[in-house]
């Protein structure tokens, strides 16, 4: 059972620093997989302040599961909202079996999977959406993120892969790797297509946020970190998988 503060969850989201920035590139990290998959009815499950319907236009259907009212009221008032929208305000355990009927063949879990208290439970909900066809992309923070790793060397944490302050703040629950998330999703009876890391970020959130305060950072170089995960392929600030369900 869903037990965060979803009021204060949505109060603090908003209000993170640098937090923006980095749901700008989550984002763009599932636009590129969208296109990629050419998905046409997709579920968004906990869209945050900005569904990704507003961005990806080549869809049929779009279904959003989001539990807080603040944000499905904002994401109703969009200038793309349309007809081919269902928005449903709730937890998705609570929808799973109105939801069976609609056939997805795309499945969004962005940056979720890490802030639910029993992260098996909502793999299991996502499973029962699936046939053999859906694509599944998770997306959560990466516990061996280029700046955790520099921060542990340098003595600032005394472990890897403990909550940092952020995730406290943010209501999350669970850290992953490349390999235990893998694992999870496996677990949970799916098969991994195709896995990765994005956008390299040297700092914590508050030292990113002072980096681009004092326009030390700009866009051409938020842009060069994104791509720099060519070079550190499972080091980037979140990690991703996309999968469906075994055959």
């Amino acid at each position: 059972m869903e037990t965060r503060d979803i009021e204060k969850y949505t109060n603090d989201y908003l209000n993170h620093d640098f937090e923006a920035v980095m749901v700008k590139f989550r984002r763009k990290k599932v636009l590129e997989v969208l296109n990629k998959y050419r998905a046409e009815n997709i579920l968004e499950i906990g869209c945050g302040a900005e569904s990704i319907f507003d961005y990806y236009k080549d869809y049929n259907h779009f279904t959003i599961v989001e539990p807080s009212e603040t944000f499905c009221t904002g994401i109703r008032k969009s200038e793309n909202y349309n007809e081919k929208i269902t928005v449903i305000n709730d937890f998705l355990e609570n929808r799973v079996e109105e939801l069976k009927e609609r056939n997805f063949d795309f499945i969004i879990l962005s940056g979720l999977l890490h802030e639910v208290t029993e992260p098996e439970n909502l793999l299991a909900c996502v499973k029962s959406l699936c046939n053999s066809k859906t694509v599944v992309h998770i997306n959560v923070p990466n516990s061996e993120s280029f700046h955790l790793l520099w921060a542990y060397k340098s003595g600032l944490i005394s472990h890897i892969g403990d909550l940092t302050a952020t995730a406290n703040v943010l209501q999350q629950h669970t850290t992953f790797n490349m390999k235990t998330l893998a694992e999870m999703v496996e677990n949970s009876h799916f098969s991994i297509i195709d896995n990765g890391s994005y956008f390299i970020k040297p700092f914590n959130h508050k030292k990113m946020q002072t980096l681009l305060n004092e326009n030390i950072l700009d866009e051409n170089l938020l842009e060069g970190l994104y791509d720099m995960v060519d070079y550190f392929p499972n080091n980037g600030a979140e990690i991703f998988v996309n999968c469906r369900v075994k055959s």
